[in-house]
């Protein structure tokens, strides 16, 4: 630097040692131009310029790292290419390409200078490139001719780094600007650490992080000091923008587009002193009135610097003197009009009136009439002392030339009274550059008191005004309007302001809203700028909470403020910070502003919406208001997080919010006047619903009806389609309870609602017309129990069976069949349908085995005893029964259609009809067998799932009885033979199958063909030890004590969960039926039990024993074990273990019907009853068994029907009675000679055998009438090690890990 400059900085000294002294504004204009004067002789100085770019682009390599994101590289990018651009522009002999490419630099350099501070980019510190962003987008400035902003970045870099400024980049400045800082010793240490890599920039040690606090505080009171003067001066002065309105869209649009693209290094979340003056560069940037009005032309040190670079081996160093700077006419225009501002002359008041609205007065003009404005400002009490200080400051500025360089800010004297005056002045300076005159601001008196009535009147607010209406109420208004605004620019004033405040300056935005002018532009351009800067810096939550909530009512009562504010800077995370401060009206905020749902989950707002909801009755008792209420805004918001994302995301979202508390906060924070909060409300509580049904029970208590109806009402169609979907998911209860909901709901609706349904039919879209067909007929049926004529009933059911008929449409008939499937049934207390479950058990399907080869049903549910569905289901069937055949013809057609969930939805339609058809008249019922029973045979077949064929068995004999028998005698084969195979499930099907044969004679033909349908292999857990069904899913054991669970689908089987407890092999399981639970032994010596929560299996309880465990077996609370060692162990409900039958040694068991049938190793099979302990022999032991142990033993009992089948050698079988008594067996198969059976199942046709040698690789198939063989089925060469029959197909495990499948066809 020059000697000149030094010299200058030397006698800098800081004009601000107190809080609330205020620089005159000589002392502004001495650290502007000095400021101005530095950065001009740097850019002259090519040596420094080129050591200094070398510094900032050494440090600019990515550092060494795994990974690193694309963004990254192109903010370190954006800095190297804006300096290059300002080296560009400085070179360029056109003035139209240097203006070019200092915007082009200017836009680049705002990329970096928006990073979040306390961040790291591509291993670089965010702090660093900040301040090298702002460093030189003040050089740019200085090259634009923009003196005030050429400051403001450079002590907003200050702000940033102030160490790297005070050792690198302005060291002398630093000096001179920080006296009391010792910035010397920070210099020395930086020169310490110039060879250290660039992490010595992310630490300090004490004195170092003091001395740079006291800068940042110094930096911070000169910026504040010089952005209120740059204020005050652009309120009077008609003003210019840098560039034209496309180049600044362009800046705006790349400022969005850099902040999105580089979000990995949080430049979302930027530093909040960055934020506010970044913003307002980009967009707000405006030609200082002591501006040159040339515009950007080229500054004389650039064409040196040009020079420089050209000749730079001729020229080591271009020395400017320091009278250039003088010669540029906007300091020149600064240092006048400063100058002019100590003079101790005094405008009246009046004198100042002026019309800003005049767009043609020149700019001379108006340069004289801000010389004026500003001789106005004067501290307005005497003071000897202070006078004398103000005429030491203006001689020492009076100098020309270059003695203009040793100019000094002095130290005000430390009087009591001035420092007193000056807080006061600052409000009455800022009241008189504002409102120099009543007429300045040309408002209505009459209409400002109108505003202020109306406040104070809901408010009861500024009392003291309101008492002076009289003939000097135009001038106390408007000094309370000037004392409201003055309050915004200061934090202190912000702090002490009272509950009313919010409203006054509301009540005045509004007032300026409704004016035309810049001057009223430009104060609420001050409003809002204030607002905006005191949320995002501000530390005390009170300024926060008394911003956000101005702010928020302004932009509630003026949705176009949002722009001006979103164009102000003020930013999602920062709205974020306050919520989380509890600052509960940032919410409101957040959903004017309208942020993506993707904005939205990245703030992670949901814990802090959640408790401002739980905390809503906190709003209950406040007077009713229009505007939104913090839960209200969470509550919308709350809806975009769980609807706007995937299933995944929206499901997580939900489990946050899913719990009792937060629903009753979600129903309290719906205000029911309010449309869309109700919408919102409704929305969340159906997504609620379906994440989890248990969540039903409670709103249906808790959630009111009315709002809802009235949602239902309305002429907004969102708002009939939110209540269609939300009484469709909450009428998914058990059906008493539907009920009640039903009755309620005509209670509060009356009539209307019945005529709004049937309006909807023809208004809505097909799918909600479904949902209000739905809902139409459950009202109309509450009404007409009897089933008599209703005009209600017809138009809804035309809706749904032209659905259910289509096959134009899928995702309408799938909708369709399921509303109709579940109108007549019933719901379980979680909203799945248990129509089904209802049904079958009224189909004979009582046994615990069977009940567990269905899906999804929990056969303790209490819904399932509820006494309310047979009367609804007879109530509803006979109103639509009474439509006659074409309820019949629709349904025919879903029963054969493609879709399979369709066909099984119409056969449960068909179902619950039969149940009323099998009472009306007989030729109804043949009406309705000749239509449907054809297509209802279908799902009679083996193969076909449990559920499907005992509803089918359920329609044949409902249809079928009266006129209908005739359909069975005349069946085919096939389903007499179907009929047959499942006699062994239902009663209704060996019913059906007797009536057939007594009327027409059919001697069966039974078909050996067996067709393998299923595979299932885990090569990896060993042999398969044991099979069984529970809850609809296949439960493999494995040697290596993994169990494995599987979905069987057709021929298709899913793993669904592998689970491994078990320290040795899965040797058994068994059905245990207290919770419905599944037990699994195992050879560790334990027995555990498992069950079914939640649609996830858990383990609730081990049980050990002494041996390992060979077989289970269980009868009410009892659970019978054979061990290793032939032991049989009882084990009641307090798992106390007792032993039974001690001197035989047991081999097996079943137990059915409250007995317990016992095979021995001595040949001999034992009865027990286990109800009062009754011991019977079957059959006796051989006489010959110590010889032929091996060959006598009973490996396998089972019991079928009312015979007993026993395996050793030989398989011998009887009716259990007749054994008994004959103690003899009435049929005995011998399957090979020298062979033994280890394993046996038996079905209605086969007896299924598992010998040892040579054929335990395969499965012998004989008859169990004639026991002849029929057949063999092969493993593939792998010997069976597990056996289990189940709906007509048997299923084998082998010792590889696989399992088989097969049907008999």
């Amino acid at each position: 630097m020059s000697s000149n400059s030094m010299a200058s900085f030397s006698s800098f000294s800081s004009p601000l040692e107190h809080d609330n002294e205020r620089p005159d504004m000589e002392s502004i204009r001495v650290l502007v131009v000095s400021i101005n004067q530095y950065i001009h002789e740097f850019i002259a100085n090519v040596q420094s310029w080129h050591a200094l770019k070398l510094k900032c682009n050494s440090r600019l390599v990515i550092q060494k790292q795994e990974f690193f994101e694309f963004s990254e590289q192109s903010v370190l990018s954006n800095l190297y290419w804006g300096i290059v651009n300002i080296e560009a522009a400085i070179q360029a002999k056109c003035p139209e390409e240097k203006t070019t490419k200092l915007k082009n630099s200017e836009r680049m350099l705002q990329v970096p200078a928006l990073l979040d501070e306390l961040e790291v980019t591509a291993g670089v510190p965010n702090r660093f490139l900040v301040c090298c962003s702002y460093f030189y987008l003040a050089v740019v400035r200085n090259l634009q001719r923009d003196e005030l902003q050429v400051a403001l970045h450079f002590l907003q870099a200050i702000l940033v780094f102030p160490r790297l400024m005070a050792t690198e980049f302005a060291p002398e400045v630093c000096e001179n600007l920080f006296p009391g800082c010792t910035v010397p010793k920070l210099q020395e240490m930086g020169m310490r650490r110039r060879r250290r890599s660039l992490d010595s920039f992310r630490g300090f040690d004490s004195g170092e992080e003091s001395v740079s606090d006291s800068m940042r505080q110094l930096a911070k009171r000169y910026k504040h000091w010089l952005m209120y003067y740059q204020v005050l001066q652009h309120q009077e002065i008609p003003q210019r923008r840098i560039s034209t309105p496309d180049v600044e869209a362009q800046c705006f649009m790349h400022e969005v587009s850099s902040g999105t693209e580089s979000s990995s290094s949080k430049s979302f979340e930027h530093g909040n002193s960055s934020r506010t003056h970044c913003n307002k560069v980009i967009q707000y940037a405006k030609v200082h009135p002591f501006e040159s009005a040339k515009g950007c032309e080229e500054a004389p040190e650039a064409e040196d610097y040009r020079k420089a670079l050209i000749s730079s081996h001729r020229v080591p160093r271009l020395q400017l003197h320091t009278a250039v700077l003088r010669s540029n006419s906007s300091i020149k225009c600064i240092q006048d009009m400063l100058e002019e501002t100590q003079s101790d002359n005094s405008s009246p008041v009046d004198s100042c009136s002026i019309d800003f609205d005049d767009q043609e007065s020149d700019f001379v003009d108006n340069m004289e009439v801000t010389e004026s404005l500003i001789r106005k400002e004067s501290i307005s009490e005497y003071n000897p002392q202070l006078e004398m200080f103000d005429q030491k400051l203006r001689a020492r500025c009076s100098s020309s030339g270059s003695d203009c360089n040793t100019i000094t800010l002095l130290q005000p004297p430390q009087d009591s009274m001035y420092r007193e005056s000056n807080e006061v002045n600052i409000t009455n300076d800022f009241s008189k550059i504002l409102f120099s005159s009543i007429s300045d601001l040309d408002l209505s008196i009459l209409e400002l008191r109108d505003e202020r009535h109306t406040a104070s009147s809901k408010k009861n607010f500024n009392d003291d005004c309101c008492l002076h209406w009289g003939k000097d109420s135009k001038a106390e208004l408007l000094k309370t309007v000037e004392k409201a605004i003055s309050r915004l620019c200061f934090s202190e004033g912000l702090m002490k302001c009272d509950k009313d405040y919010a409203v006054e300056v509301t009540t005045i935005y509004k007032m300026l809203n409704g004016k035309a002018g810049v001057k009223y532009s430009m104060l609420k351009d001050v409003i809002l700028e204030q607002l905006v800067t005191a949320i995002s810096t501000s530390k005390e939550d009170t300024v926060i909470r008394v911003s956000v909530s101005i702010l928020t009512t302004i932009i509630s009562s003026n949705k176009s403020v949002l722009e001006d504010v979103k164009k102000k800077g003020l930013r999602l995370n920062e709205l974020a910070r306050a919520l989380n401060r509890n600052v509960q009206e940032a919410a409101i905020l957040i959903y004017l502003i309208n942020p993506s749902p993707i904005e939205m989950k990245t703030l992670e707002l949901l814990p802090t919406l959640v408790e401002v909801v739980c905390n809503s009755k906190i709003y209950k008792g406040k007077p009713e208001s229009f505007q939104l209420t913090p839960p209200a805004a969470s509550l919308m918001i709350i809806e975009v997080l769980v609807t706007a994302f995937d299933y995944a995301t929206n499901n997580t979202h939900l489990a946050a919010i899913n719990s009792p508390n937060v629903l009753c906060g979600l129903l309290d924070a719906a205000r029911n006047e309010n449309m869309e909060e109700l919408i919102s409300l409704a929305t969340i509580l159906v997504k609620c619903m379906q994440f989890d049904g248990q969540c039903r029970k409670k709103l249906s208590e808790f959630a009111p009806v009315a709002p809802l109806i009235c949602l239902l009402q309305s002429n907004e169609k969102r708002a009939m389609i939110t209540a269609l979907e939300f009484f469709h998911e909450i009428l998914r209860m058990p059906r008493s309870s539907a009920i009640g909901l039903l009755q309620q709901i005509r209670k509060e609706g009356g009539i209307d609602v019945l005529h709004t349904l049937m309006h909807s039919l023809q208004e809505l879209d097909p799918d909600y017309q479904l949902l209000a067909a739905n809902l139409l007929l459950q009202l109309d049926t509450l009404e007409n129990l009897a089933g008599s004529k209703s005009v209600f009933r017809e138009k809804p059911m035309q809706v749904l069976l032209k659905s259910v008929a289509s096959e134009e449409n899928s995702s309408l008939q799938l909708l369709s069949s399921f509303i109709l499937a579940n109108i007549g049934g019933t719901f379980s207390l979680t909203g799945e349908p248990y129509t089904v479950a209802w049904l079958v058990k009224k189909a004979g399907l009582i046994s615990l085995c069977h009940q567990n080869l269905i899906k999804d049903f929990d056969w303790l549910d209490q819904s399932l005893q509820d006494a309310g569905i047979d009367s609804w289901c007879s109530s509803i069937a006979k109103s639509i029964i009474a439509i006659g055949k074409p309820v019949f013809q629709a349904l025919r057609k879903g029963l054969k259609s493609k879709i399979k969930r369709v066909s099984q939805d119409c056969l449960t339609i068909v179902a619950w009809l039969g149940i009323e058809i099998a009472k009306s008249s007989n030729r109804l019922k043949h009406s309705a067998s000749e239509i449907l029973l054809d297509g209802v045979e279908q799902f009679l077949h083996p193969g076909v799932e449990l559920e499907e064929r005992l509803l089918a068995c359920l329609c044949i004999y409902n249809y079928a009885s009266g006129k209908g028998m005739q359909k069975v005698i005349h069946f085919s084969e096939g389903v007499r033979e179907s009929l047959r195979r499942f006699s062994n499930v239902t009663w209704m099907a060996e019913e059906l199958h007797r009536v057939a044969d007594y009327y027409l004679p059919n001697k069966s033909r039974i078909s050996c063909v067996h067709t393998q349908i299923l595979e299932a292999s885990h090569k990896y857990s060993g042999a398969v030890t044991a099979l069984i069904y529970y809850k609809g899913l296949l439960y493999s054991g494995y040697s290596d004590g993994s169990i494995k669970v599987w979905d069987i689908k057709r021929q298709l089987a899913i793993l669904v969960w592998d689970i491994k407890e078990h320290r040795k092999a899965v040797t058994c399981f068994s059905l245990f039926e207290p919770g419905e639970s599944l037990l699994s032994g195992s050879a560790d010596k334990t027995i555990r039990v498992w069950q079914m929560v939640h649609k996830k299996l858990e383990l609730i309880e081990v049980i050990a024993t002494k041996e390992p465990v060979r077989k289970l077996d269980t009868c009410g609370q009892m659970i019978f074990v054979i061990t290793q060692g032939h032991r049989l162990k009882v084990f009641d409900s307090s798992r106390t273990a007792k032993d039974i039958y001690k001197n035989k040694n047991v081999k097996c068991m079943s137990v059915v019907q409250g007995r317990i049938y016992i095979g021995c190793t001595d040949s001999s099979i034992q009865e027990l009853s286990i109800a009062n302990n009754h011991e019977q022999e079957i059959k006796a032991r051989t006489k010959t068994w110590r010889m032929q142990l091996k060959t006598k033993s009973i490996n396998s009992i089972v019991v079928y029907k009312d015979c007993i089948y026993s395996a050793s050698s030989l398989v011998e079988g009887s009716n259990i009675k007749e054994w008994r008594r004959q103690c003899e067996p009435q049929m005995s198969i011998v399957p090979e000679k020298g062979t033994n059976v280890l394993a046996m199942a038996v079905v209605e046709d086969f007896i299924y055998l598992t010998c040892s040698n040579s054929s335990s690789s395969s499965l012998q198939i004989w008859l169990r009438n004639t026991q002849h063989k029929v057949g063999r089925i092969s493993s593939a060469g792998s010997k069976i090690t597990s056996l289990l029959t189940a709906n007509d197909i048997v299923l084998c495990g082998t010792e590889t890990g696989l399992i088989k499948g097969w049907i008999p066809l």
